[in-house]
């Protein structure tokens, strides 16, 4: 069996967060590692991994200028510098070769990026699906992942059979042997998520492993901005 994707309720699109009121997100508490926190940069690959190699690597379609680059996890919306910025577009496969893809859509999302071999992300994800599994997560916040980072010179390998373990069920869409859509997006840390408005612009982003709680909260508040 393999990680199976399930839709989230669409809601409609929302006005460019730049020109809105900054919204009040709640404080997020996390956990760091000297592993969670390492750089895209620091990752090596070792020297018979290929792109499509075991179909644990993709070639996902990125459109749209990047996201500047977190510098600090936790860091209010003001002084984010990807608040408001328009993020990317992309389009993808999931690891049975399923079409995935992150668009704006007037459907706010959270979008969370995993690595295998990241302790915290392993920690994150059955408990975010056990959230999904008891509550259906929040109406109108579609919740997205990427496979990311992935070395085969590294534990947990593969990230296909991990998520499989896990019963995944969030649409998952595989990065690239270089990393490009984590960069695409922003982040440099795991598990690193990123929430966005209906129209595509940054809400929100996080890096570390984040409270259910305050993930929930995060998403009731992007849905309830929504027009």
């Amino acid at each position: 069996m393999t990680a199976k994707s399930k839709k989230q309720n669409p809601t409609k699109g929302s006005k460019n967060a730049a020109a809105a009121p900054k919204r009040k997100f709640p404080v997020v508490g996390v956990v760091f590692s000297g592993v969670a926190l390492l750089l895209i940069a620091a990752i090596v690959l070792s020297p018979d991994e290929t792109i499509g190699g075991g179909g644990e690597y993709g070639e996902p379609n990125v459109t749209g200028e990047a996201v500047p680059l977190q510098a600090s996890s936790g860091a209010s919306v003001a002084d984010d510098p990807a608040f408001g910025v328009l993020a990317p577009e992309m389009s993808g496969v999931d690891f049975d070769d399923s079409a995935v893809s992150i668009a704006h859509d007037g459907t706010p999302k959270a979008i969370v990026f995993l690595a295998h071999w990241c302790p915290h992300c392993q920690a994150e994800v059955p408990r975010v699906q056990a959230w999904l599994d008891a509550t259906g997560g929040v109406e109108g916040v579609e919740v997205m992942a990427v496979s990311t980072s992935a070395s085969s010179g590294q534990n947990n390998w593969p990230p296909s059979d991990w998520l499989d373990r896990e019963n995944w069920s969030v649409p998952t869409i595989r990065d690239n042997a270089e990393s490009d859509a984590l960069q695409a997006f922003g982040g440099s840390a795991f598990p690193y998520w990123i929430f966005l408005n209906g129209d595509g612009t940054v809400a929100f982003r996080q890096s570390g492993q984040t409270e259910i709680a305050t993930l929930q909260s995060i998403m009731e508040t992007l849905a309830a901005t929504q027009p």
